[in-house]
């Protein structure tokens, strides 16, 4: 008897040696729940060089050569630093030491070269389409020969596209890689990939390279993100307010108010990159006649459906561009505000006359088209909105409502006709991403070719020497594509995300919350 109670205090006492030795090995484990953005369901890999849509979770997987900061200045993060050529011809990047794969393997010159090779022929090739032929100075250093100058290049790695994968790890899972294996150098390894569920995600234990903008450069805080795809915006809503998601991403506009009177939450807004638009299939009977476009984009009041749809939250969207950009700043005649009357007069002298049922009618044919939405809360409350709008002008509206995995391969049948649709991108290159006749279907869901349009495209893309002269460049282009009414500009959004308080964390030093802030996040 003496023997087991001795035995039992000395089992004891090691317990609690051990605590005090890791006190994590008894800590709860800090798990963070994050409602995805519902317009960033439906993702098909994690694979950044096979996919052309990414989210949030591209940015705790994967890290970047260089990051960019709520400021808009680059900062260093996976280069240590980088020197570009008076002439622009030669850009010099040197990695930082000592970063690892999940995997284990070595980020160097060796496989950061193959990268930028691989990024060269997948679907983000014009991201470094400028690039020549790259050499391998040392272990650490590679030195791009440009083909051009080009003075985005910086921005584009960035992007959650360039995240950086294990050369290791795709050699070795081929298809495989980006949806049953993802291996990056990210703070946090992926575990499990539920499609139209939930994303896994476990903290990286050996990570200490974080950026220059994260207080914590070690492993993160927090042990587990679960990211869940919602996307029904009261359900989303719902799971935040019962404490089932921590982190509410794009909080829908409609339900703000209760959040802001949440004494448990917080609502963090930062610059959106955010804008909604109803695109029009060129190639479509009826959408093929320019005038009718013009018309049907007069149509759409933007500040009604900013006040409908989204409460009043954001802007008003004249141009494809997002407001802060220097190329949305075209001339006042190319930008698109509604003028009903004008409309009305287009429809009138190109021969249409409304029917007994209101219905625009013309050589016997009567002006019906299908809208189509991603069946999420603001673009399908959207396309009602524009239903009723269009009525006005005498336009009989059909709304389709399709899954946000399913309708990019619709687009590709071309089947529609108009689509409420919605990107977010800060950069005006987005336009080339459309507009490219090389890409009808997706992301060039206008199924827009026109000559001069790809001249100006290219111009703006290939041929611009300075920041200077690309801001005119893709001016010029712009005004081109907003005089053919390719689409009708509606909202620029506003980014607010809603935070249960128990997430603490430093204001935000990203140009995003979700992704590398997360790095110095914990919960209480």
């Amino acid at each position: 008897m003496i023997k087991r109670v001795i035995f039992a205090l000395f089992a004891g006492l090691l317990i609690l040696a051990l605590g005090a030795l890791s006190p994590s090995l008894y800590a709860k484990e800090k798990v963070l729940t994050i409602s995805m953005d519902a317009g960033d369901a439906g993702m098909d890999s994690f694979n950044p060089f096979t996919t052309n849509r990414t989210n949030n979770v591209y940015y705790v997987i994967y890290d970047r050569l260089v990051e960019m900061g709520a400021d808009g200045k680059i900062y260093p993060h996976l280069l240590k630093s980088w020197k570009v050529s008076d002439d622009g011809m030669m850009i010099t990047f040197t990695l930082r030491a000592g970063v690892k794969f999940h995997d284990g393997s070595d980020l160097n010159a060796e496989v950061l070269k193959w990268f930028l090779q691989n990024l060269a022929t997948g679907k983000s090739k014009y991201m470094v389409a400028a690039v020549g032929s790259i050499d391998i100075k040392d272990n650490l250093t590679v030195v791009m020969n440009m083909s051009r100058p080009d003075p985005n290049i910086l921005y584009n790695f960035t992007s959650s596209f360039t995240g950086v994968p294990s050369k290791k790890a795709i050699e070795k899972y081929g298809d495989e890689f980006g949806r049953k294996y993802v291996v990056g150098t990210g703070p946090f390894e992926f575990v499990s990939w539920k499609t139209g569920d939930s994303i896994v995600l476990k903290k990286n234990p050996n990570y200490q390279w974080g950026s220059p903008l994260s207080d914590n450069q070690g492993p993160a805080k927090i042990d587990k993100i679960v990211f869940k795809e919602i996307i029904e915006d009261s359900t989303r809503f719902l799971e935040f307010k019962t404490g089932g998601v921590q982190i509410l991403e794009e909080a829908p506009a409609l339900f703000l108010k209760k959040i802001k009177a949440d004494s448990n939450a917080r609502v963090i807004g930062m610059a959106s990159n955010g804008n909604f638009h109803m695109i029009m299939n060129t190639t479509r009977e009826f959408l093929s006649d320019v005038n009718i476009r013009k018309a049907i984009a007069l149509s759409i009041d933007q500040n009604a459906i900013l006040k409908t749809v989204f409460q009043g939250y954001g802007d008003p969207a004249y141009t494809y561009l997002i407001d802060r950009l220097p190329a949305r700043k075209v001339e006042k005649k190319y930008e698109i505000r509604l003028d009903l009357e004008k409309a009305k007069a287009i429809m009138a002298k190109q021969g249409w006359k409304k029917d007994s049922d209101g219905i625009l009618t013309k050589d016997g044919k009567k002006l019906s088209l299908a809208l189509w939405s991603k069946s999420d809360s603001d673009e399908r409350k959207t396309a009602v909105v524009i239903q009723a709008q269009l009525a006005k002008l005498g336009i009989d509206i059909k709304i389709e409502q399709f899954d946000p995995s399913s309708i990019k391969a619709e687009f590709k049948k071309n089947r529609h006709d108009l689509v409420v649709r919605s990107y977010g991108w800060d950069n005006a290159d987005i336009l080339e991403w459309f507009f490219n006749s090389n890409r009808p279907g997706y992301p060039n869901v206008a199924m827009w070719h026109d000559n001069e349009s790809d001249y100006l495209m290219h111009k703006a893309m290939t041929r611009s020497k300075t920041s200077e002269e690309r801001i005119v460049n893709f001016k010029e282009y712009h005004e081109y594509v907003l005089g053919q009414y390719l689409w009708a500009p509606i909202i620029n959004t506003v980014k607010n995300h809603a935070i249960s308080k128990s997430v603490k964390m430093p204001a935000p030093r990203f140009k995003i919350l979700v992704g590398p802030p997360i790095q110095d996040m914990t919960i209480d």
